[in-house]
């Protein structure tokens, strides 16, 4: 997982929003995260648990499809 500050005209979505807009459940989300297969989500305090992912990442991963 990265650890990025994000810029502030860049969206980022939650697990939830991904879910949703590509259709595949969390758990699949997870696999796919896991093996590689999705762009990395991005942590947004260093010691918390909340991610998000960037909207052009998951654009243009659905794009490949």
């Amino acid at each position: 997982m990265n650890q990025v500050t994000p810029t502030t005209d860049e969206r980022l979505l939650t697990y939830r929003e991904v879910c949703s807009l590509t259709q595949i459940s969390p758990a699949t989300l997870r696999r796919y995260v896991q093996s590689g297969k999705f762009p990395s989500p991005i942590k947004l305090n260093a010691h918390g648990r909340s991610v998000r992912f960037r909207h052009s990442e998951v654009l243009a991963w659905m794009q490949c499809l």
